[in-house]
């Protein structure tokens, strides 16, 4: 299941680039995604720390993004959003003498991978804006 912060992100980055003339606040953000301003906040500096957005201090202050909405995938929001691996394999103890419950880490492992590498590809092909041309 995909993190509610994947989601969120793409969302604070589509606002951004719909209003991209002027600098947005966290609480004008906050709004659109009905959250509180210290979610966006929190999202808001990962997204900065990736390059995604500028942010500028002060009384005037607000955050922009930093690109063209051409520019950024939604892997580049996924990876600056959330630090989660799409499925997350189980971690538990197996009894030693079943060879099924034994194998099964390992087998999920394999499968976690490999939908996470199409996952990200198919990520890699959708643009910021791509999502625009739909709003």
């Amino acid at each position: 299941m995909l993190d509610q912060r994947f989601a969120a992100s793409v969302h604070i980055m589509a606002l951004l680039a719909a209003h991209d003339e002027e600098l947005q606040t966290s609480e004008f953000l906050a709004e659109g995604l009905r959250t509180n301003p210290t979610v966006v906040r929190r999202l808001l500096a990962k997204l900065a720390e990736a390059g995604l957005v500028k942010s500028f201090k002060g009384k005037s202050g607000g955050v922009k993004i930093a690109k063209l909405p051409k520019e950024i995938t939604l892997k580049d929001i996924y990876k600056a959003s959330t630090d989660k691996a799409l499925i997350n394999c189980r971690e538990a103890d197996v009894p030693k003498a079943c060879k099924v419950s034994c194998s099964m880490k390992e087998i999920f492992e394999g499968v976690a991978d490999g939908l996470e590498a199409t996952s990200m590809a198919y990520l890699a092909k959708i643009k910021l804006s791509d999502i625009l041309a739909k709003i």
